[in-house]
């Protein structure tokens, strides 16, 4: 449970259940064949585009503390 916590506090829950939300209206307004507004297509590219963004970066440190962690580096 302190995991869940952490992860809140960090926003990473927060961040994905936007991205799962805005992207799923996407995908249910194609599939039922109806006109999807531009405004939600611009958030959904904004929130999808932020969320990979981040966990680019927390790859990115995650590796470099990896790397401090071995002797000789």
């Amino acid at each position: 449970m302190a995991k869940f916590w952490d992860l809140l506090e960090r926003s990473i829950i927060v961040q994905s259940l936007l991205t799962l939300m805005f992207g799923g209206s996407v995908v249910c307004l194609a599939m039922l064949g109806r006109d999807i507004p531009d405004i939600l297509v611009q958030m959904t590219t904004v929130i999808v585009s932020f969320w990979m963004g981040t966990k680019v970066e927390h790859t990115i440190q995650a590796r470099r503390g990896e790397r401090s962690d071995k002797p000789g580096s």
